[in-house]
């Protein structure tokens, strides 16, 4: 593997252990709350029953696990559309919920949907990793002769 792609496989290893974190935070918060924790209400920002919203974040834990498999042990199939995709959504989300996160904390911290910051920072959590997977998938097409030369294809 070469260098940076382990920089970039830890990066988006760094960028899940923080969404696992949030998602084990929150169940907690909801089972068992602890002081040291935000409240339950911080974490969750109202647009999903928190069951299916739990339900939904263990589906994402799971894809960024294939994810995160995939990229240490080299994708076997690179393709255009993977990385464009990864790189339009990823983008929009990222400036989507970067506008959130921002208005949240100014102009629009009287909404209630804006005002959860803690939820919209997650969101760019998730939006950095599917912009660093689109960013991998990139290289491996970009510079096949670096891939080829660690064995792996």
């Amino acid at each position: 593997m070469a260098p940076r792609d382990r920089i970039q496989l830890i990066a988006m290893s760094v960028l899940a252990a923080l969404f696992v974190a949030r998602v084990a935070a929150q169940l907690v918060q909801a089972i068992l709350p602890l002081s040291w924790l935000p409240p339950f209400e911080v974490w969750h920002s109202g647009v999903l029953p928190y069951p299916i919203l739990l339900a939904c974040q263990l589906c994402i834990v799971g894809v960024m696990s294939y994810c995160l498999h995939a990229v240490r042990s080299g994708w076997k199939r690179s393709r255009r559309w993977k990385y464009r995709g990864c790189f339009a959504f990823g983008g929009v989300y990222f400036a989507f919920m970067a506008f959130r996160w921002i208005a949240g904390m100014t102009f629009l911290a009287e909404h209630s949907w804006f005002a959860r910051t803690l939820p919209a920072f997650f969101h760019l959590v998730l939006a950095s990793f599917i912009l660093l997977l689109g960013l991998h998938i990139y290289g491996r097409l970009r510079y096949p002769r670096i891939f080829r030369a660690s064995g792996r294809r």
